[in-house]
């Protein structure tokens, strides 16, 4: 197993995310799907109480890690409130990482 600069993403709901996400949702499920689909997100979600999105991306830092997130509808459009940026130690098996 290998590390890289990898980082926990907590993106958390607006109180009134249910009726704010409803016109944002495609948008937000595209820039999510393509974050997977290039290697960027490993791991993209939800909490199970629904208060708060989370995600592990890869980046050079928190920084840029936190500008993927800036770049999502559901932060553009206020769905989303605040996003915190944590490194994480991401075990990543040869078949996942880059190379």
């Amino acid at each position: 197993m290998r590390f890289e600069p990898t980082y926990l993403v907590t993106a958390t709901f607006a109180a009134d995310a249910a009726d704010r996400r409803g016109p944002h949702r495609q948008a937000h499920l595209t820039h999510v799907e393509e974050l997977l689909r290039t290697g960027v997100a490993l791991l993209a979600g939800a909490r199970a109480d629904l208060t708060a999105s989370v995600l592990v991306l890869r980046a050079a830092d928190a920084g840029a890690a936190r500008v993927h997130c800036e770049q999502d509808p559901y932060w553009r459009h206020g769905v989303w409130t605040a996003i915190e940026v944590v490194d994480y130690l991401a075990a990543v098996p040869p078949t996942l990482g880059r190379t």
